[in-house]
């Protein structure tokens, strides 16, 4: 099986790879390939799914990490692993870092891993530093971070923070009609307990993930961090356009109630609104339902699933409200009924400026440049960050690829994430 970072590879990043006092790359790229190989695919790629053994060897090698570098490990009731340094004052809030060991299926090497073993080599250095830390350090590996299975993303993160009941996890089937209950049960988990997993607020001071940015600035800028200042909110929202199924022979074109072209036109609509609001606004079709869906006729209902999202809630909110207003009108031009469902809203989370200022502090600090970014996908700092002051680090994806077999970040981008997560933690655990 081909390793993630080959020894050619390896010898290679390594003569440009940066030196920090405490941080061997050369462990952070074998921890990263020895997780790559649990659940490898054909392609290459990681399909490791929660609450089935692929997932136990990955949480069973992660755990023997965090001990071999003195962390006290425990796994609560539904699968958050868990490993903990204790700080001068062990009464304070502590500081919570890490990511998930989930993928989405035939996913890539980095998404989620290299957030948990970025956490785990910071920690390690800390405690070689040799230097006392007033708070406890937490590495916390959230279980179903991508909801693959399931389709119950951000799952470990929401059990943590009590937005999950024992009755939810009967709600919740895979493909193949086995449920999350049951599935936790058969591998030791104890879902009646499940309120066992609930952490109060008041024990966290912070929360930090690095994650790997899975977009193209900070490579297109040639900026080596990415200090996160919102985790977008989305919102799905169902556009349904309603003509008349006709004959597409048959019917001369000034005759046509076709629901296709006006979903065509409010496409294009849609795509012209982001930047109308917003910086960070964005708005996504990806998905449409065109019935019947024949060649040779028109289409008398047309469904567009529209993903909105920003930062700034109200800027988001306005946006939709003008996409409405636009659906209407091309309906109401073409003689359609237009009706409108939001399927799902998330509100967006603000990163706090004093964890902003830590991560930035600490890319200067170490010579690196970095720059403010929204993050626009969805992580387990967004649900952390209701409730606890959360933020994020980005280290760069090369061509902004990521869920697919070729993700990749560079090792020298790895080890700067490192640095920089480890001089964060610092400024948190004694703030």
């Amino acid at each position: 099986m081909e390793e993630i970072f080959s020894k050619e590879r390896l010898l290679k990043e390594l003569n440009n790879c940066p030196s920090y006092e405490g941080i061997d790359p050369v462990e952070l790229a074998e921890k990263l390939d020895k997780l790559a190989r649990i659940g490898r695919t054909e392609d290459g790629g990681v399909s490791r799914f929660p609450y089935t053994d692929e997932e136990s060897q990955a949480k069973q090698l992660f755990s023997e990490w965090m001990t071999e570098i003195g962390l006290t490990v425990k796994e609560d009731a539904i699968g958050n692993l868990f490993g903990r340094i204790e700080g001068e004052n062990p009464d304070l809030p502590a500081v919570l870092t890490g990511s998930h060991l989930d993928s989405v299926p035939n996913g890539g090497a980095f998404d989620g891993p290299l957030g948990c073993i970025s956490s785990l080599l910071a920690i390690k250095a800390l405690i070689q530093s040799g230097l006392l830390l007033k708070r406890s350090v937490e590495l916390v590996v959230f279980v179903d971070e991508e909801g693959a299975r399931f389709n119950n993303s951000l799952f470990g993160s929401r059990v943590l923070m009590g937005e999950l009941k024992k009755e939810d996890l009967m709600k919740f089937k895979d493909k193949n009609g086995k449920v999350l209950y049951q599935a936790m049960k058969e591998y030791g988990f104890d879902p009646e307990n499940i309120s066992s997993a609930y952490r109060d607020p008041k024990e966290i001071h912070a929360f930090l993930e690095l994650h790997i940015e899975q977009g193209k600035k900070l490579e297109a800028e040639g900026k080596n961090i990415g200090v996160v200042n919102g985790i977008a909110g989305p919102v799905w929202t169902s556009f349904t356009f309603y003509g008349e199924t006709d004959h597409a022979g048959n019917t001369p074109m000034e005759y046509r109630k076709d629901t296709v072209a006006a979903a065509g036109e409010f496409i294009l609509a849609v795509e012209k609104m982001p930047r109308k609001f917003s910086e960070t606004a964005v708005a996504t079709v990806g998905k449409m339902n065109i019935f019947p869906n024949g060649t040779n006729v028109i289409a008398g209902k047309t469904e567009v699933m529209v993903d909105a999202r920003d930062i700034d809630e109200s800027a988001r909110d306005q946006m939709l409200d003008v996409m409405k207003v636009s659906a209407e009108e091309i309906a109401q031009k073409r003689g359609l009924k237009i009706i409108v469902k939001e399927e799902v809203k998330i509100p967006p989370v603000v990163v706090p400026d004093t964890i902003q200022k830590a991560v930035r502090a600490a890319a200067e600090k170490n010579g690196l440049t970095a720059i403010s970014i929204p993050s626009g996908a969805g992580h387990d700092a967004m649900v952390m960050g209701k409730y606890v002051p959360s933020g994020m680090i980005f280290v760069p994806s090369h061509k902004g690829k990521s869920h697919s077999p070729e993700e990749w970040t560079s090792l020298t981008d790895c080890v700067n994430g490192v640095q920089v997560m480890k001089e964060a933690l610092r400024r948190l655990a004694n703030h």
